[in-house]
């Protein structure tokens, strides 16, 4: 499960939940009032017993105010609180995996710029490493 995964899912849960608004991951354009910015504001991984890992990420949505849009901030985080408690992530080893969504928090700018801020953290197990196989072991028979 990759940090382009998390992206792909929120993006994709933000156009299910707002079909008429666009989703940004890449870069804010200047027309992009109206519409969201996905991004990613910090991820960590700590080390486990073995190959285990806990990874961290912080994320960030940006909805851009139109000036005469009647989407009012209250309505939109509430929303926001509804819909991110957990997120379906695809993880090309396992299918499509829920991951708990916690630390939400959501501000308001003056500029007309409303931030919903939230923390995936999730727990895996790297592959094993690739052991060369004892297929051409030689072997000695003896009888005795």
């Amino acid at each position: 499960m990759t940090v382009n995964n998390f992206i792909e899912a929120i993006a994709s849960k933000l156009a299910e939940l707002w079909p008429d608004r666009k989703v940004f991951v890449d870069e804010i354009p200047k027309d992009a009032d109206g519409n969201f910015f996905v991004g990613v504001i910090e991820t960590s991984q700590e080390k486990k017993l073995d190959r285990r890992r806990t990874r961290s990420c912080q994320f960030e949505v940006l909805y851009f105010l139109k000036i005469d849009d009647n989407m009012a901030f209250n309505d939109w985080v509430e929303s926001m609180y509804d819909n991110f408690e957990a997120l379906d992530v695809d993880d090309s080893e396992t299918g499509t995996r829920r991951i708990a969504l916690s630390g939400q928090t959501a501000r308001k700018d003056e500029t007309g710029v409303f931030q919903f801020v939230f923390d995936a953290n999730f727990n895996f197990v790297l592959a094993p490493e690739m052991i060369d196989p004892m297929e051409n072991l030689d072997q000695k028979e003896e009888l005795k």
